[in-house]
C-alpha cells in the first residue's frame, strides 16, 4: 500500500472538507424547509437535521485544523 505525503493528506483534508461544508449547507437549507413547515412530524425532523448540522461543524472545524497543521509542518 503507497504511503501519503503529508500535502496528500493536506489535500485529501481539504476535499473531506470542501465536501462536508457542501453536505452541511444541503442540511442547513433543508432545515429552513422544515422550519417553514410546522408540524409536530416536521419539529422531530428538524431537530435530527439540527443535530447533524451541528455534528458536521464539529467535523468540518477539526478536519480544518488538522489541514493546518499538515500545512504548518510541510
Amino acid at each position: 500500500m503507497p504511503t501519503l505525503s503529508l500535502i496528500d493528506m493536506q489535500l485529501d483534508l481539504e476535499a473531506s472538507v470542501a465536501h462536508l461544508e457542501s453536505l452541511s449547507q444541503m442540511l442547513t437549507g433543508h432545515a429552513l424547509y422544515l422550519a417553514a413547515f410546522q408540524t409536530p412530524c416536521h419539529h422531530e425532523d428538524l431537530k435530527l437535521v439540527e443535530s447533524r448540522v451541528g455534528g458536521l461543524a464539529l467535523s468540518i472545524q477539526d478536519l480544518k485544523a488538522a489541514a493546518l497543521k499538515i500545512a504548518r509542518r510541510a
